[in-house]
């Protein structure tokens, strides 16, 4: 069911982004018809929910991290793969399901260069796995990553998550002009220098107020007189629009991709994959200091806490008995 949700958000965030987008266009004085502005909106949802199937390779070819596996790592990733895959397919013609809709599709497997623990999904059919953890992952720990990764490829999450994200690029364009303007507008307010001291070089940053007014009467005449005004009151209105929605929309959206990762864990455990999973979990939380701050999960993260990961997992292998006891749900 959260799956339905966060897909219902999702494209309730990139409705709402390009409504605003067109409004801030008629109030810049864009003339455009009813039909017109329908049409763009329709082929800008389309536009975000085909991204990931549009631009799957771009992350590869662009990413400068991501890399086709050497045969020794093929074979490793690509044997534990096949029997994800097996049980997948298995478990699709147990529930029903023609084979061939989902699983036996071709996957492609890389490798990220990048020094840290790590596995995503990425596109429709990409699943990445870090060359550390391939190498210190046990064959069952790395079953179980693979098992969760597929589930996200499988349920959409990945299509919904590159929506969430190409929604986003209008705002950010929209967000890096409207810091461009305020810096020329307040540039004669004052100028940066660097200062050389004991302790190295500072930036100073010397005020002027008078030579500041002046610069800006001067850009406030080329924007009367070119007839830019609309155009900067539209971008400021968007900008603060997308932000109010931005602010709205984030803590609901995170909140969904935490349940996600629930999800895909469930996933792994229905495979068979689950005690290894939780293995790999400990192992991930064993190498660095964890974040269990409510604050920044609840607003920043996408992930939930690993340790209520773990939790969640002991309880699917009934390794939570009433002696241990057990506390209120957390969906961080």
């Amino acid at each position: 069911m959260s799956k339905y949700i966060n897909a219902l958000l999702v494209f309730l965030y990139v409705v709402l982004g390009i409504f605003c987008f067109l409004l801030v266009l008629v109030i810049a004085g864009v003339g455009m018809s009813d039909r017109t502005g329908f049409l763009i909106m329709i082929g800008w949802v389309i536009f975000c929910f085909c991204s990931a199937y549009l631009f799957s390779g771009w992350r590869l070819l662009f990413g400068g991290r991501l890399r086709k596996p050497t045969v020794s790592e093929e074979r490793r990733l690509g044997a534990a793969f096949e029997e994800v895959r097996r049980r997948a397919d298995g478990r699709q013609s147990a529930c029903g399901v023609q084979r061939g809709t989902g699983y036996s599709r071709n996957f492609k497997l890389r490798i990220d260069e990048t020094e840290g623990w790590n596995a995503f999904a990425t596109g429709t059919r990409t699943i990445v796995v870090s060359k550390r953890l391939l190498a210190g992952m046990t064959e069952e720990e790395l079953k179980g990553v693979l098992a969760h990764e597929l589930g996200h490829l499988s349920s959409g999450d990945t299509v919904i998550g590159a929506a969430y994200v190409t929604a986003g690029v209008l705002p950010r364009v929209a967000g890096y002009l409207f810091r461009l303007v305020m810096a020329i507008f307040l540039s004669g307010f004052g100028s940066r220098q660097r200062v050389r001291t004991n302790r190295g070089v500072v930036v100073v940053r010397r005020g002027n107020l008078l030579a500041g007014l002046f610069w800006f009467v001067v850009l406030l005449a080329v924007v009367a007189y070119f007839h830019l005004m609309n155009g900067l009151v539209a971008l400021v209105l968007f900008v603060l629009l997308f932000s109010l929605l931005h602010v709205i929309m984030r803590p609901l959206t995170l909140l969904m991709a935490r349940l996600a990762e629930y999800r895909q864990d469930a996933f792994a455990h229905e495979l068979g994959f689950g005690p290894g999973l939780r293995q790999a979990l400990e192992r991930l939380a064993d190498q660095d200091e964890q974040t269990v701050s409510f604050y920044f999960i609840v607003f920043h993260s996408t992930h939930p806490v690993i340790y209520n990961r773990m939790r969640r997992l002991e309880k699917l292998e009934e390794m939570r008995d009433s002696e241990i006891g057990e506390t209120e749900e957390s969906f961080l």
